[in-house]
């Protein structure tokens, strides 16, 4: 599966292929058949990669909850920056997604393309309700993407905001009865 934009493609690594990531971003590249970018992994980044490659593995049937999608700008056929979802949709429905973006193409969209592209496909699971993602308080550049992905602010600590874009509720509308008309009831507004 592969989920593409305009300008971008989203590929989710295979297990192999995410494998090879940890090894060091070129052989991924290779194996995508991608231009090299010469990027490498920061010490935080691959600890979070490590984590999810074992949850590819605890979980195979989840493994597109847990892989890194890599983020291919089409018009060079090269690998601009990576996002993944942090687990599994939970008990309510909500899945985490985190990314970045390689210094060199921030600042042009990308970001905000692949946010919107991969919300968009993990609402459309019958098992998601909602996404939800973390950035710190002075990370303009993060709450920009997700103000124009169309989340909300839900959850502030000292120095982090949680963010929250959940499916359009559907209400079944059907013909009014007697009954309708002699309900009453009070809302509770606090």
């Amino acid at each position: 599966m592969i989920i593409e934009t305009n300008r971008l493609r989203i590929v989710p690594l295979t297990k192999e292929q995410f494998q090879l990531l940890l090894v060091g971003t070129d052989k991924m590249e290779q194996a995508l058949g991608l231009a090299p970018s010469y990027e490498s992994m920061d010490e935080n980044t691959r600890m979070a990669m490590e984590y999810n490659y074992k949850e590819v593995l605890k979980y195979p049937d989840h493994y597109i909850w847990y892989t890194n999608w890599q983020i291919i700008l089409k018009s060079e056929n090269k690998a601009i920056g990576s996002a993944c979802f942090k687990h599994k949709p939970d008990e309510y429905g909500q899945v985490e997604i985190g990314y970045g973006t390689d210094s060199g193409y921030r600042n042009q969209g990308y970001m905000t393309e692949t946010v919107m592209a991969l919300s968009k496909w993990a609402l459309q699971q019958p098992d998601v309700n909602s996404v939800v993602a973390e950035t710190y308080k002075d990370n303009a550049a993060s709450i920009s993407v997700l103000e124009k992905c169309g989340m909300t602010g839900y959850k502030t600590t000292d120095t982090n905001i949680w963010w929250k874009l959940s499916k359009i509720p559907i209400y079944k509308i059907g013909q009014e009865t007697e009954k309708d008309y002699n309900a009453t009831g009070s809302i509770d507004c606090q």
